[in-house]
C-alpha cells in the first residue's frame, strides 16, 4: 500500500519514538482503540481496519 493510492484518505507520519501505534479513530467512527504493528509492515505503512487513516513510518530525523 503506498499513501499515494489512498489520496482520499487521512495520512499521518509517524516516527519511531511514537511506537507503538495505536488509532482511536475520529468523534464520527468512534472505533475502539487498536494498535496496529506498522514496524513489522514490509514498506512502513499500514492502515486502520475501522477508520481507515493511513499511517508511514519515517526516521525520527525527518
Amino acid at each position: 500500500m503506498t499513501p499515494e493510492n489512498n489520496s482520499n484518505q487521512n495520512v499521518i507520519k509517524i516516527h519511531y519514538s511514537s511506537l507503538p501505534l495505536c488509532c482511536m479513530g475520529d468523534k464520527v467512527s468512534s472505533h475502539p482503540k487498536v494498535y496496529l504493528p506498522i514496524e513489522k509492515s514490509l514498506d512502513k505503512t499500514i492502515q486502520c481496519p475501522y477508520c481507515s487513516t493511513v499511517y508511514v513510518l519515517v526516521n525520527d530525523e525527518n
